[in-house]
């Protein structure tokens, strides 16, 4: 008696045997693989059959049918696993598949439209139909295919591949057993039309991982068709999907995710399993947020174990152990801060996690120009005590390196106290653009007209810039005049020592706004709705790779002084070529310009005063310096130098790596800190600062056409 072999074949979720003999040929296969199969169509699949060690061979001819039935019968197998595939496009495959559906429907008495199909194709254009993009959930239906399939992962890993499969094969599924040791799943038409299809997985004590028992991945019930919207579609399987990318972009939308998911998978969500699923997302990448206090506990230990010479604190409130407030400043940027121009850019910006609080900040200034963060801490509020909490920890850092720094912020009131009562006397610049957003304020548009707003604005800008006390005598009086009772009030507020150029006591480089801190701000702003930890450790990584790629680029500069300053001064000392200049003594002159000014050498001073706000030659300066042929880099602060640049971040900051985390005692029950009460307030939590009056957003120019309102993405001019 001939021995035959049981083929069984399974296409999608849906599987058939039938035997194959000596004298089965591809053709019979073939052809009852698409009798029985629905939507199955000749020329649109391949064939993969699997043997011990060889999981892929093709099945395409007799030849292979032949040399497959003698293998298993070598082997002494009685059954072979046949894997029906779709093609993406027929014509990807011509050869055997086209010569045997050609021969099948000669059998029928028919005659093959692939030929046709494909010139109706071509000649229709747009009206052609069309194919099927691939998607990325197209693997899925392979999840759950025979039994004894073991899933690592457990029962969390069986239920996502679980939902993912009925998503692609398109039917829905209810459980009718599911706990930490089990799950069964019929398919959800079992009541309605007794479908059969179920499965069966139980844990495996041995390993540990899920093995499924039982499956009957046959459909007994209506047609089924993988549709854009499925019950299946649960947040736990959108976080699984973008867990990845929340670590990679924290700040990721739930739009964003949606179209995404319509993109990628060609799946509809609705916008809570989006957002819900971030959460999710979160959750799983960054912990949950209430524990992420106590780890600041191993944190601040180990940042003094690894950057050496940092200053980290850890404020909690006594008795209870609950967090009030976080300092660090790490040893690399201590270091370097003296390397770097004498001004600091203190700012709060609120944070938009679970638990609030601010992000309290000071940043330097390095001498290219770019902003040098020296120091951070989280507060839970933006209090005069914490301001001071924060000022102290700054003051242990600068006193000791001998030299006095200019302070820039906004006139928080909290913030003036702490500082005139930590540092005493030190030179503090309010931001020339904080004052004229709040003068706007007391002009609105729609009360005094644009032409008011305007023009006290102007004034008031002539009134902080003034280089004199004259020049500022004379625009504050018209000031006054144009603004009457209204900037009477607001000057009367306000000293002229914290903001005047002809007043101020310090020097400021140059510099009259906060833009440095608010810089930080947008820098660290991926950041802001991450619990504390993942927080502090996003702003350490971020600041441990900008300063080592500042480190190596500086290393490439050939200049003295760096690429930035490099270019003013020769763009100061092309403005001069022309000017005359006369020589009083060996270190005053005088430059013809527009007018004429005197220039003193030796005590670094310019009629223009400008040398002296800058902290940098003048064009006037640099005329008389070349007129002297003296060297211009001899006149130039040290803080501007390529070699102070370079030694500003040649310490680094080094890695905090977390592998021995939570093995030491920093988890006792004891030693727990508990994250601060918040008081969530009604309605949607912002996310956006609320802008003052008159604050507006620069409007969009394109770039392509230099028209405004529109950017280079969405531009439709013909050009």
């Amino acid at each position: 008696m001939e021995v035959c072999v049981i083929a069984k074949c399974t296409y999608k979720s849906e599987t058939i045997m039938f035997s194959v003999s000596s004298e089965s040929s591809m053709v019979d296969i073939l052809k009852t693989l698409c009798l029985r199969f629905r939507g199955l169509q000749l020329g649109c699949f391949t064939l993969r059959y699997s043997v011990p060690s060889y999981p892929s061979c093709f099945l395409e001819t007799d030849s292979d049918l032949d040399l497959m039935r003698t293998f298993l019968l070598i082997s002494n197998e009685k059954t072979v696993d046949i894997l029906v595939k779709d093609l993406c496009g027929i014509s990807e495959y011509s050869g055997d598949f086209c010569v045997n559906k050609e021969l099948i429907a000669c059998e029928k008495g028919e005659s093959s439209c692939s030929s046709t199909v494909e010139d109706r194709n071509e000649f229709l254009g747009r009206s052609k139909r069309a194919s099927a993009k691939p998607l990325l959930s197209n693997e899925w239906e392979t999840y759950i295919h025979h039994v004894g399939q073991k899933f690592d992962g457990g029962a969390e890993e069986f239920r996502l591949k679980l939902c993912k499969y009925a998503l692609e094969v398109g039917f829905n599924f209810v459980y009718a057993g599911n706990d930490k040791k089990r799950v069964v799943a019929v398919c959800s038409n079992k009541k309605l039309e007794g479908c059969s299809w179920h499965v069966y997985a139980s844990r495996c004590e041995a390993t540990g991982s899920f093995v499924i028992r039982t499956l009957n991945n046959v459909h007994t019930c209506a047609g089924r068709i993988r549709e854009s919207k499925s019950k299946m579609m649960r947040s736990r399987v959108v976080s699984s999907l973008i867990v990845d990318r929340i670590r990679a972009k924290p700040e990721l939308k739930p739009v964003e995710i949606i179209h995404e998911f319509k993109d990628y998978y060609g799946i509809d969500i609705s916008y809570y399993h989006a957002w819900f699923g971030k959460e999710l997302a979160k959750l799983d990448v960054h912990g949950d947020e209430s524990k992420s206090f106590n780890e600041l506990v191993w944190y601040t230990d180990a940042v003094k174990e690894t950057n050496t010479g940092s200053l980290c604190t850890l404020d909690c409130e006594a008795g209870i152990n609950r967090f009030r407030r976080f300092f660090v400043s790490f040893g690399g940027c201590i270091a370097g801060f003296q390397y770097c121009i004498p001004l600091l850019f203190i700012d709060a910006t609120f944070l938009k996690s679970k638990y609030k609080g601010q992000l309290l900040c000071a940043s330097g200034k390095n001498g290219n120009q770019g902003f040098y963060p020296l120091a951070f801490g989280v507060v839970d509020s933006e209090t005069e005590e914490n301001w001071t909490w924060f000022l102290q920890h700054l003051a242990s850092i600068l006193l000791p390196m001998g030299r006095v720094v200019t302070f820039f912020s906004d006139r928080n009131q909290g913030l003036l106290n702490a500082m005139g009562f930590v540092f005493p006397g030190w030179p503090h610049s309010y931001s020339y653009y904080h004052l004229k957003q709040n003068l706007i304020s007391k002009y609105p548009k729609s009360g005094y007209g644009k032409l008011l707003q305007d023009r006290v604005i102007n004034l008031f800008s002539r009134c902080a810039y003034a280089v004199t006390e004259e020049e500022f005598k004379v625009a504050m009086e018209e000031l006054v005049i144009v603004g009457s009772s209204k900037v009477k009030a607001f000057i009367s507020d306000l000293s002229r020592d914290h903001y005047a150029n002809a007043f101020f006591k310090g020097m400021r480089y140059g510099e009259m706004a906060n833009s440095l801190a608010e810089s930080f701000n947008n820098w660290v702003g991926v950041f802001r709705d991450l619990p504390v930890l993942p927080l502090i450790e996003g702003i350490r990584q971020k600041l441990m790779v900008l300063n080592s790629q500042r480190r190596f680029e500086a290393e490439k500069w050939t200049t003295v002084l760096c690429p930035e300053m490099e270019t003013r001064l020769c763009e100061n000392a092309e403005a001069g070529r022309t000017w005359a200049v006369r020589r009083s003594n060996s270190t005053v002159f005088e430059v013809f310009a527009d007018y004429s000014v005197m220039v003193d050498l030796e005590q670094r001073t310019c009629s223009c005063r400008l040398w002296q706000i800058d902290g940098f030659p003048c064009t006037h300066a640099v005329a008389a310096i070349l007129a002297k042929r003296d060297s211009v880099y001899d006149y130039v602060e040290c803080y501007y130098k390529t070699d102070f640049f370079r030694k500003a971040y040649e310490s680094p900051i080094f890695p905090i790596p977390d592998i021995g985390k939570g093995l030491g005692s920093n988890g006792s029950a004891a030693g727990v800190v508990l994250p601060p009460i918040t008081k969530r307030p009604a309605g949607r939590p912002p996310t956006k600062r609320i802008k003052v009056f008159g604050e507006f957003k620069r409007p969009l120019k394109c770039s392509r056409c230099s028209v405004a309102g529109h950017n280079r993405k969405t531009c439709k001019a013909i050009i």
